[in-house]
This record gives C-alpha cells, sequence and structure tokens, in this order.
C-alpha cells in the first residue's frame, strides 16, 4: 500500500493508484477503506468500469446487496462484456433470492468466459439450494468439474446436487473428494453426516455432523433453510 499511497501523494487524480490500494485494502477485509478509495477512483473517472466492479465486490462482501448490484449494473453499462461484473451481480442477486436475474448473470458470464469454472459452480449451487431444475444445476456441477477438477466448492455443490436427487452414494463420493482437498469444508462434512445417516450409517453420520457444526456452528440453520435436515 505504500507505493500507491506515495502515488496518491504525487498525483491526487490518479484513479488507478485509488483502485490498487482500494484492493489492497480489500484483500485484508477493510472493506471501508476499499470503498472509499474505489469511489474516489469512480469520482475522478465515472467511466471507470473496474472501480465500479471493484467498489461493487466489497458492497458485496459486506452484504451490501442493492449497492452491490448498482455498482456491477454500472460496470456492466460501461463493458458489457465484463465477466466478473455479471458473475458479482449474480451473486448479489441470489442473495436477495432473485433467482431469475442470478441464473441470467450466470448465464451471460459464461456465455462470454465458457472456460470459467465459477459462474458454473455459483448457478448449480443457486439451483440446487432452491430445489430448481437439478438434473441442469446438475450439468452446470458437471462442467464446472471439467474444468476445474480439483475445485472443492465444485465437488461439494454437486454432492448437494446427488443429495437432493437421492443419489446417496455418489452424494458421499463427492463429498469425500472435497474434504480430501479441504478437510475442514463444513457443508462437505454436514451433507455427508445427512447423506451417511439417510444410508442407515447414524453413527458415521453423526459424527460428521458434529464435525461440521464445531467448524460452523450454524450450519444446520442454513440447511434447514434449503429444507434439507
Amino acid at each position: 500500500m505504500a507505493d500507491e499511497a506515495k502515488a496518491i501523494e504525487i498525483d491526487p487524480k490518479n484513479a488507478v493508484a485509488y483502485d490498487n490500494r482500494g484492493n489492497a485494502y480489500l484483500a485484508k477485509g477493510d472493506f471501508d477503506r476499499a470503498i472509499a478509495d474505489y469511489t474516489k477512483a469512480i469520482e475522478i473517472d465515472p467511466n471507470d468500469a473496474k472501480a465500479r466492479h471493484n467498489r461493487g465486490f466489497a458492497y458485496l462482501s459486506q452484504v451490501d446487496l442493492d449497492n452491490a448490484i448498482a455498482d456491477e449494473t454500472k460496470a456492466i453499462e460501461i463493458d458489457p462484456k465484463y465477466v466478473g461484473a455479471y458473475n458479482s451481480r449474480g451473486n448479489a442477486y441470489a442473495g436477495k433470492g432473485n433467482v431469475d436475474r442470478a441464473i441470467a448473470d450466470y448465464a451471460s458470464a459464461i456465455e462470454l468466459d465458457p472456460k470459467n469454472a465459477g459462474p458454473y459452480n455459483a448457478r448449480c449451487w443457486l439451483r440446487a439450494t432452491h430445489d430448481r431444475d437439478l438434473p441442469l444445476a446438475l450439468a452446470d456441477c458437471d462442467a464446472g468439474d471439467r474444468l476445474a477438477p480439483t475445485n472443492a466448492n465444485i465437488l461439494y455443490s454437486r454432492g448437494f446436487v446427488y443429495l437432493r436427487l437421492g443419489r446417496l452414494d455418489e452424494a458421499i463420493a463427492d463429498y469425500d473428494a472435497a474434504l480430501k482437498i479441504n478437510p475442514r469444508q463444513a457443508d462437505a462434512l454436514y451433507g455427508r453426516g445427512l447423506a451417511k445417516r439417510k444410508k442407515g450409517d447414524p453413527a458415521g453420520g453423526d459424527a460428521d455432523i458434529a464435525a461440521a457444526r464445531a467448524i460452523q456452528a450454524d450450519i444446520a440453520v442454513d440447511y434447514a433453510r434449503y429444507g434439507i435436515n
């Protein structure tokens, strides 16, 4: 951050330096300072799509969904091919429960960059958690897995789809694979625990669920919201 601060001192109208310092604050989790720097960059250059997107992402990180949507929408107006802005706005719409708009944004991100696994996983997870179009959710996760076969998030998303579909052996296999990559992934532990219970292994299921709760105490609340317990 010292280099960015020096650049700003030399040229207070250096929008790139403000944007870069905002990125540094964002990486540290200091969202308020990041937003302040992105705002300064936007004041200097209102057509800076990158600063708009970055501020939108910072708002999303604060769960300020309306401001996130507004910034990402502006970024897309400036640059209609901004993949990250579509993905981030999709996440914000998903957070607001607007499934159709989120799916539309993920579709735009995929169309623009079909080799990016992230939007496939996001759309898979959204469809799965809302119990919508599960065959399409599975296709999305399969596409994401082909692009990023060692991504634990995609594996546990697909495990969740299999759990919804009652394909318990396949669910457990994906959860096993996710946990091999990230042993402290609470979602995968909890999902595997539910699958084990449904298969008639209450002891194994209870152990996984207890381990998941030790990592994320309120994880049962999330799954209850998805309609799974």
